[in-house]
């Protein structure tokens, strides 16, 4: 195809990423203003026109991506994420209902796909998840047990936040975030002046140790993801990716 290469070449180059990120940058400001009653009221047809505009322009720019590499471009999760993204724009804008519609605000999130250093960060928080699944079981069972400790100690004095197991754990859910746990500590401190040895020892375990553990996950899979090793080995792949797609488009010479 002639055209291939120049249309591979336009949406890969900067001023087509920054037109899209500028695009998606409008119409998030676009759905935010239109939840103002006096704008809508104002400049309600407007914004529905720049709204369908806008879903042209995405349905375009997915159209050309694809007609750019037809055989890699769902090969891709990112282009896979954008095309869901405006299938789904493109459905809400149809429909009548309120709450299909509001789905509109997903296309701000195609913002990930444009800015490389969201991408990072994405994949990061999705590598993470098997050692964030395992801290998490922990962090339940040490919930679980603090508050089988709870119920038993201070159930039958502070029924409503140790009435029973599952009373003690959103009560300890409260406390790890440390939203109102001074207030909690102080209520039942008041029929057990030893209760603060229970809540010392439930925030320092859940809340100094478990959830920073959840941080550290994180943070060492973004650098993991940021080290140059990584990024030397994505190119590779990338190259060997477009070399194989070349030969499988290149005619037979036999």
């Amino acid at each position: 195809m002639p055209l291939r290469e120049p249309i591979r070449k336009l949406v890969e180059s900067g001023h087509f990423q920054t037109g899209v990120l500028a695009l998606i940058l409008v119409n998030s400001a676009l759905l935010g203003l239109e939840t103002l009653p006096a704008v809508k009221d104002a400049f309600g047809v407007e914004i529905v026109v720049l709204d369908r505009i806008i879903i042209a322009l995405f349905t375009a720019e997915i159209a050309l991506r694809f007609y750019a590499a037809p055989a890699s471009y769902f090969r891709s999760g990112w282009n896979i994420f954008d095309f869901i993204i405006v299938a789904i724009s493109l459905f809400a804008a149809s429909s009548g209902l309120t709450a299909i519609r509001a789905l509109r605000v997903l296309r701000v999130l195609r913002l990930v796909t444009v800015i490389p250093r969201m991408r990072i960060v994405v994949s990061a928080l999705l590598d993470s998840i098997p050692g964030i699944a395992s801290v998490g079981v922990v962090l339940v069972l040490i919930v679980y047990v603090f508050a089988v400790i709870g119920a038993n100690i201070y159930g039958a004095d502070h029924p409503d936040i140790f009435g029973n197991v599952f009373i003690s754990m959103y009560t300890l859910f409260q406390v790890m975030t440390l939203e109102g746990w001074a207030e909690i500590a102080s209520q039942v401190a008041q029929t057990h002046q030893r209760s603060w040895v229970f809540f010392l020892t439930f925030v320092l375990i859940a809340t100094f140790t478990m959830l920073n553990l959840f941080v550290a996950i994180v943070v060492k899979t973004v650098e993991d993801e940021d080290d140059p090793k990584f990024e030397l080995l994505r190119e590779q792949n990338e190259a060997i990716l477009a070399r194989l797609e070349q030969l499988q488009n290149a005619p037979d010479r036999r």
